[in-house]
């Protein structure tokens, strides 16, 4: 059977893909597996003016628990979907000279069940992000109510207190979530300041640069002032992990139009080795 375009063409968009694939795989491992998204956010809490250690084991540890919470949910449904890809596409690879039509109709059969089952699942997350939304801020709730202090160096303290400071706000729902949080301390120490009868925490407060208290009365105050944040964390989170995780979706669609292609090329190919019989 002479190599003609289709052939090369199919050969060629089993090779894209599978390479595309094979780096979301690479990407998700990393995220999920590796110390880089934990060094990430070391580097980040290590701001606060708190004698933090930054190779600390626990915090290590306490930063990628909580990463891969979050990432959770995520994880499997990906990992499957570019596995199976990655597996047909060496598949498609291998048999692309190939004279054996069985072997192309397996192939057809196969990514089509991945294209379709691919598309439900991006279907069912774009029409409905409430459960994506819900399991995003059910961790965020936790890191809420566990709470403690800055200067207690607890990874869910700084973490909360980096996404605080970060998304510009407070507490889960509001601020007011602290004073049922029974782990929260009323005192915290924070660049060489003690700081006592706290009802917020200090990062509820807004920083510089440099993370320093703009006004050093704010953590003090039982009402809400000017450096004050009084939005709750829920809404503005869970607004931006589905917008992350939409934005993944719609770019994953870039696969199922080349799959589209690959089987097009699948059915020329079978078309060709009818002819030729």
């Amino acid at each position: 059977m002479p190599r003609t375009n289709v052939r090369y063409a199919f050969k060629g968009l089993n090779a894209i893909t599978g390479v595309i694939c094979l780096a979301t795989l690479v990407v998700c491992a990393i995220a999920f597996w590796s110390r880089i998204p934990a060094n990430f956010l070391k580097s980040e809490v290590k701001k606060f003016k708190v004698p933090l250690n930054p190779n600390s084991v626990v915090l290590q540890s306490g930063l990628n628990y909580y990463i891969r919470s979050f990432l959770n949910p995520l994880l499997f449904p990906t990992v499957v979907t570019t596995v199976s890809y990655t597996s047909l596409c060496v598949y498609g690879f291998l048999i692309s000279y190939n004279r054996n039509t069985t072997y192309f109709l397996i192939y057809e059969v196969l990514f089509s069940a991945c294209l379709i089952g691919h598309l439900v699942l991006v279907g069912m997350f774009l029409k409905d992000t409430s459960s994506i939304r819900k399991q995003a801020e059910g961790v965020l709730e936790k890191l809420v109510f566990s709470y403690e202090s800055l200067s207690s160096l607890k990874p869910s303290s700084l973490l909360l207190g980096w996404i605080m400071v970060n998304l510009k706000c407070c507490g889960y729902i509001d601020p007011y979530d602290f004073l049922d949080a029974k782990s929260f301390s009323s005192v915290d120490i924070y660049d060489g300041r003690t700081y006592n009868g706290l009802t917020t925490p200090i990062p509820c407060c807004e920083l510089n640069n440099t993370y320093q208290i703009i006004d050093i009365g704010c953590p003090l105050r039982s009402s809400t002032g000017p450096h004050q944040y009084t939005v709750g964390c829920r809404e503005v989170f869970g607004n931006i992990f589905v917008r992350i995780v939409t934005i993944f979706s719609y770019s994953s669609l870039l696969i199922i139009l080349l799959g589209i292609s690959m089987i097009a090329c699948c059915i020329l190919v079978l078309k060709e080795l009818w002819q030729a019989l």
